[in-house]
């Protein structure tokens, strides 16, 4: 051990060094699994900003023993957890910036209450929605985490996903604004529904709530007539049916 390892021992925290080897170990996928899980069960004892951050790095790889790797990604869940407070940042840091945010939305949850959940995940979308990032999945994961009772909360935020140019996105902030919307999500959607006529997968989810929710199409009928794709109709009360395949 270098002395630069030890001074930080001794201040209660692991090195840079420990830390890299930490998560070298954490994240070898090949081989025995009790290297693995010892240097998790090392992080998760260290209990840091920093150690929280190599946990992390545990959900940006995959064993090939499907439920091996399960079991591993659930107790990194719960060791982020103990370290509580301190791994919000980093969790946080991860939402924005990985493609896989389930897990760590996971921990998230057990550490914050359930306000201070929702605002979290809110927060993180505002930012989200005015930033570029490769992991488009990431967002629409993270729209569907938001519970229903937040619907007052998160609406404005959840909103903007609407315009989003990804089918998946815009079908995730579709799913929750039908799901608890009023009368000004109904329009929204059918505008939506109207811009969106290269998207075949978008118009077909609105349509579907459309028939679930029953909501007529007042005000928009003579447009969607023209638009409205096979196996869907509107009845003479301005409802959307589908025809039976």
């Amino acid at each position: 051990m270098s002395l630069l390892d030890k001074i930080f021992l001794k201040n209660g925290g692991p090195s840079e060094r420990q830390l890299r080897r930490a998560v070298k170990a954490a994240t070898q996928i090949h081989g025995d699994a009790a290297p693995r899980v010892s240097a998790l069960e090392r992080l998760g004892g260290w209990g840091t900003p920093g150690a929280a951050a190599a946990l992390l790095r545990r959900f940006t790889v995959q064993v090939p023993q499907g439920s091996m790797d399960l079991e591993e990604k659930q107790y990194t869940v719960q060791l982020l957890a103990r370290i509580g407070r301190p791994a919000v940042e980093p969790i946080v840091h991860f939402l924005k910036t990985e493609p896989d945010v389930t897990w760590p939305a996971q921990a998230l949850r057990e550490i914050l209450s359930p306000e201070e959940f929702v605002a979290t995940i809110r927060t993180t979308l505002e930012e989200l929605a005015h930033t570029y990032t490769r992991w488009a999945e990431a967002k629409a994961v993270l729209i569907s985490l938001l519970p229903d009772e937040a619907y007052p909360a998160v609406r404005d935020t959840v909103m903007k996903y609407l315009d989003d140019e990804n089918d998946d996105i815009c079908i995730a902030a579709a799913d929750y604004l039908a799901r608890n919307g009023d009368e000004e999500v109904r329009e929204r959607l059918i505008e939506k529904f109207l811009e969106a006529e290269s998207r075949p997968r978008v118009r077909g989810r609105i349509l579907d709530h459309f028939c679930e929710r029953e909501w007529p199409v007042k005000g928009y009928r003579k447009r969607l007539e023209a638009e409205i794709p096979d196996p869907f109709y509107l009845t003479a009360k301005g409802l959307v049916k589908r025809r039976p395949v």
